[in-house]
């Protein structure tokens, strides 16, 4: 149960308690003067860490797209552990960053990596055989 008594943003006293439809289980407070959500967590500084936390999320989604995912976990780890209070680890990052993908149904339009790695090994694995076979032969 809540115990915010004062809007901190207006100082109004005038709170009203709402049920959202979609989570019952999460009872929101809001200011009847200003209009806006009023939690025991939204102090300036938890304001403050979502804002950063929602543009990184964003962020490594679009990283994700346009670079794979490898940089945006990359990113992702990097810039929640910038934050005060969170420390978070590789696979956390790459949970976290699965699950925004996932939640955003983009999976499909995730960058996926190049193969030219692959495709220049086997070219050069090729050239050593065909330059063996050749240096033997004309012997």
């Amino acid at each position: 149960m809540s115990t915010v008594q004062v809007c901190p943003w207006c100082g109004s006293t005038d709170l009203i308690r709402t049920i959202p439809e979609k989570d019952p289980f999460h009872v929101l407070f809001i200011c009847q003067n200003c209009q806006k959500v009023v939690n025991d967590q939204t102090t300036p500084e938890n304001r403050k860490n979502a804002v950063s936390k929602r543009t990184i999320e964003e962020k490594a989604i679009q990283l994700s797209m346009h670079s794979g995912k490898l940089h945006a976990v990359k990113y992702y780890l990097t810039e929640m552990n910038k934050l005060p209070g969170t420390n978070i680890g590789l696979l956390e990052a790459k949970e976290a960053v699965e699950a925004l993908i996932g939640a955003r149904g983009v999976a499909s339009a995730v960058k996926q990596p190049s193969r030219n790695g692959c495709v220049i090994a086997l070219i050069v694995l090729v050239l050593i055989i065909a330059s063996v076979v050749y240096f033997y032969t004309h012997r």
